[in-house]
């Protein structure tokens, strides 16, 4: 918070205006965040002398340093905060999200791309079909490309799968782009073969892990029923074995509520530095089950408050790990780049940041958005990467995501916050969101106002927090 020495008030000559912000009172501090995300924590006596235009030098100062005031002196770099919070504005899609196959050896509760069993035919991307995804990524402007396989999953199609890495890389030369490639996968299709190629071809790997067995096997299951936690972690420690990283996901359920010491613990446990505590996205299987697995966003508030503060706890006992959500949240707020999270800004990534290419090569706004026709653009097979933004659904979705609505430009935490738009239309059939009612706003409202918290009022937990920004 700013100490100022009252009542050595001045009258200032310099020319300045106080800039638009919002305000958001936390115990007796007035929170003042302006549009371009400049932010400090004032005192009532503070922020009304800087509404009277009656502030001390050194409280002029810190206004100025942060933006708060406009002067001649700083109005470049409020500009240049502006061009860099929005600079995935003008860069094209970077992710693009394949799927090498829609069957899957799992059925987990919650699967969002409600896959099907391994025996189903004709869910499987084949190489035409490939190079016509191929080409429609390649057509982005952008100078970074990032192939992502999802499912189904991917290994159950080893072949196309390694073929677009080889493909995909002969095109990055030719189109001079940096491209990488991250097979998300249950690792309980992996042999020691697809696994050497993945680590040759520096082919990164996301799987998912629940928590403890009884915990990740009541969420993640085969299709026979059996649970898959003892083969997923044979193969999670095979890889490290190879000095091969590989990221992991968990996804919460009403059966994770109590646990989230136990899930915590775990991925301590293997050795993992940074874990997400993730929300259900109500899409899918999960749909379908929310009555059993399903919960209301004030427990899952609570959940991840008591995640976090155990995670804290465990930091202050020298064990580095952080959660993913909070981390961007502080990089959003404590450095001047947008993270680039897409589900996470303002407009989101659909199209615009990510694109999701089924099997058969639909193309869809985002992976999300595959859990309904409705999200489809079109076909790579009569359509090009320009001609997909000219589509009354991609434009609806990306401008339904921009905060730029009377709820949203009420709230302090705007230039911090994003929605997205395929887990509204989920949660409240309108791709439009009824803000006042919306998990989603409940949810990230709450997490970045713990994080102002423990910043403003916390001084230990400040260090810790803030020392993630640089990992």
């Amino acid at each position: 918070m700013v100490k100022t020495k009252y009542p050595e008030i001045i009258k200032l000559n310099k020319p300045h205006f106080l800039f638009p912000h919002r305000i958001r009172k936390i115990k007796d501090t007035y929170l003042v965040i302006s549009d371009h995300g400049g932010w400090v924590g004032l005192t009532k006596e503070e922020y009304i002398s800087a509404i009277r235009n009656e502030m001390t030098s050194h409280l002029f100062s810190i206004l100025e340093s942060r933006g708060i005031i406009a002067t001649q002196d700083n109005i470049d770099s409020i500009v240049n905060a502006y061009k860099n919070r929005y600079h995935f504005l003008f860069n094209g899609t970077t992710l693009h999200i394949i799927i090498p196959t829609l069957r899957c050896n799992h059925q987990c509760v919650y699967c969002h791309s409600a896959s099907k069993t391994p025996e189903k035919p004709g869910l499987d991307l084949d190489e035409k079909t490939a190079d016509k995804i191929l080409d429609c990524i390649f057509q982005s402007p952008n100078d970074k490309i990032k192939i992502e396989f999802q499912g189904g999953e991917g290994a159950l199609n080893k072949k196309i799968v390694m073929y677009v890495v080889n493909k995909g890389k002969a095109l990055a030369l030719k189109h001079k782009k940096d491209v990488k490639f991250v097979l998300v996968t249950n690792l309980t299709m992996m042999d020691d073969d697809f696994l050497n190629f993945l680590i040759i071809e520096n082919v990164g790997m996301t799987t998912s892990l629940d928590g403890p067995e009884y915990i990740h096997n009541k969420n993640r299951k085969y299709v026979g029923g059996q649970g898959t936690y003892k083969d997923v972690v044979k193969w999670i420690n095979k890889i490290k074995e190879k000095n091969k990283s590989v990221g992991m996901l968990m996804v919460t359920t009403k059966y994770s509520l109590p646990y989230w010491k136990e899930i915590i613990d775990e991925y301590v446990r293997i050795g993992v530095k940074t874990i997400q505590l993730k929300y259900l996205n109500r899409l899918g299987f999960a749909e379908n089950e929310w009555e059993e697995i399903g919960y209301t966003p004030e427990e899952f508030i609570e959940f991840w408050k008591n995640g976090m503060d155990y995670i804290i706890e465990l930091n202050k006992k020298g064990i580095p790990v952080r959660e993913r959500i909070s981390w961007l949240i502080l990089k959003k707020i404590l450095t001047p780049y947008e993270p680039g999270f897409l589900d996470f800004r303002s407009p989101c990534g659909v199209v615009g940041g990510q694109l999701s290419y089924n099997h058969n090569g639909d193309i869809f706004s985002c992976d999300e958005g595959r859990s309904s026709e409705l999200f489809k653009l079109g076909n790579v097979k009569d359509m090009n990467y320009t001609d997909l933004f000219k589509t009354k659904m991609a434009q609806s979705l990306i401008s339904s995501s921009i905060l730029e609505n009377y709820l949203c430009d009420a709230c302090a935490y705007k230039p911090f916050c994003g929605v997205c738009p395929i887990i509204n239309h989920a949660e409240q059939g309108n791709i439009i969101p009824k803000l006042g009612s919306n998990s989603r706003c409940k949810i990230n409202k709450s997490q970045i106002e713990y994080v102002f918290e423990k910043l403003l009022f916390d001084i230990e937990a400040s260090k810790i927090l803030t020392s993630w920004v640089g990992k």
